[in-house]
């Protein structure tokens, strides 16, 4: 018993000595986590003032500098994730699960395809029409804008998801809804989804990886050959034709293929799954290539380089638009400049808007509110419907109004209208830019929070056959010009 004790300890103090020589001198060269986090930097005393130590601010900083720089830490990290998956499958990549046959998923492409993620139709008629306008704003400049619906994992494999997502029991989601409104007001659209649900039984090799979140390799030369067509017959202008060479054949998951298996950060790699690796030869057009702007998603990483460079003479792409590639992940990122929109939209031979059915509640990340203001620079948006775009483009947040629309039972579009409402009301005197509407909305909030005040007009309004939320407007403009008088 006696030894037993004194080898544990010895053990334990040996992997503490190791632990500090590696954190000091690196000697072994550890495989980095992948994930969506960024590290602390080291511990370092410079950051100590007196303010801070009695705050608690420099303990609380320091301990989490030296847990996060632990020697071996990621090491660790993977033996303990390791464990957990092969004995309990559990995995520890937040917003990732397994589902059927080992066919993993992003959580939130699940809530897209059941419907949980419906923003309405009020939001979704808007940013339509709006892209409408735009579409039809740029052809008269001779220039083709393309709405790309990519595919989505839940709604090719929804056999494998697991039971309790309920998937056969789906309600009105925002593809469905996107999809078919965009055909009623005739926008220009390339449906890649439904282009692979067409081909899921028919096609040679896997559209979507096991173990992957985007369409496989595979699967996006396909979608490559599928768009490069279309843009031909929209602009009627030649595109460089590519083929397969030959098809690499692998059990082991390459580069995207394994997206979500690396976030799992297992010791061993996920149990070999067949997949096909195209390699790709374009043919050269005489004089030149179409321009394109492409305001994408992380789909496109797959068709950038591969695809895009070949496809056109020149190519811009607008990561989310928000960064612009390939300079998406640096630290900062290097963050798009929307100024003169308009003319820049100009000078583009074709612009594509592409995005995958995970995105669809963020309505474009503001794309068709930017580029329809940048056409009619007389109008601007209210600070409220800026605070529901946040909300719909903020994951966190967006999950947030989620989880409270189940739990209150309540529509998630009324959810996110309310928690913008509530936002804008308590932060208006610090809010920029604020328009004559913007304070009307506010005097209507004002109005609604005073019971004795709402019931009068409320009142005046029946006697006067008049629509109650009229009345309110008319108040609070009345309200408003006696202000203006007082001043």
């Amino acid at each position: 018993m006696r030894s037993a004790k004194f080898i544990l300890l010895v053990l334990i103090i040996l992997s503490m000595a190791i632990s500090s020589v590696q954190l000091c001198f690196g000697f072994i060269r550890e495989v980095p986590l992948h994930g969506f986090y960024q590290k602390k930097l080291l511990p370092d005393f410079k950051f100590f003032t007196w303010q801070r130590w009695f705050a608690s601010v420099f303990q609380d900083e320091f301990s989490t500098r030296v847990n996060e720089n632990i020697g071996l830490r990621n090491s660790l990290i993977r033996i303990g994730n390791q464990y957990d998956y092969t004995l309990f499958g559990l995995t520890h990549a937040q917003g990732f699960l397994e589902g059927k046959d080992r066919y993993f998923f992003e959580e939130d492409y699940i809530h897209e395809y059941t419907g949980r993620y419906f923003i309405g139709s009020r939001v979704i008629d808007k940013k339509l029409w709006r892209l409408k306008n735009v579409m039809d704003s740029l052809a008269s400049h001779h220039i083709p804008l393309i709405l790309v619906f990519e595919p989505g994992k839940a709604s090719f494999y929804p056999e494998h998801i697991p039971d309790r997502f309920s998937p056969g029991k789906r309600t009105l989601s925002n593809y469905d809804y996107f999809t078919r409104r965009a055909g009623e007001l005739g926008l220009s659209v390339l449906d890649l989804n439904r282009y692979f649900l067409q081909m899921k039984d028919t096609a040679r090799f896997p559209l979507f990886p096991r173990y992957g979140m985007h369409w496989s390799l595979y699967g996006a030369n396909l979608a490559a050959e599928k768009l490069s067509g279309h843009i031909a017959a929209v602009t009627g202008r030649q595109m460089p034709g590519f083929r397969s060479r030959s098809l690499q054949h692998s059990m082991q998951s390459i580069g995207t293929d394994y997206d979500i298996g690396e976030m799992l950060n297992l010791v061993c790699t996920l149990k070999p799954t067949p997949g096909v690796y195209p390699q790709v030869a374009f043919d050269s057009i005489p004089g030149g290539t179409l321009s394109a702007l492409v305001v994408a998603d992380s789909y496109y990483i797959n068709m950038v380089e591969t695809y895009g460079r070949k496809m056109f003479g020149k190519q811009d792409y607008w990561y989310y638009n928000s960064s612009l590639y390939p300079h998406q992940n640096d630290i900062p990122p290097v963050r798009l400049d929307k100024s003169g929109l308009r003319e820049k939209l100009k000078n583009y031979d074709v612009v594509l808007l592409m995005v995958s059915e995970i995105n669809l509640h963020c309505c474009f990340w503001n794309f068709a509110d930017e580029a329809y203001l940048a056409f009619h620079p007389e109008k601007r948006d209210s600070q409220l419907d800026d605070i529901e775009n946040t909300i719909r483009i903020d994951r966190e947040w967006f999950r947030f109004m989620v989880k409270q629309s189940r739990e209150q039972k309540r529509p998630l579009e009324e959810m996110i209208t309310a928690n913008a409402e509530y936002s804008f009301y308590g932060n208006f005197n610090n809010l920029p830019g604020k328009t004559f509407w913007d304070t009307i909305q506010y005097i209507t909030m004002n109005i609604k929070a005073n019971p004795k005040w709402l019931g009068q007009i409320t009142k005046n309004a029946r006697e006067q056959h008049m629509p109650v939320d009229t009345a309110l407007m008319l108040n609070a403009i009345y309200s408003y010009n006696q202000s203006k008088k007082k001043q």
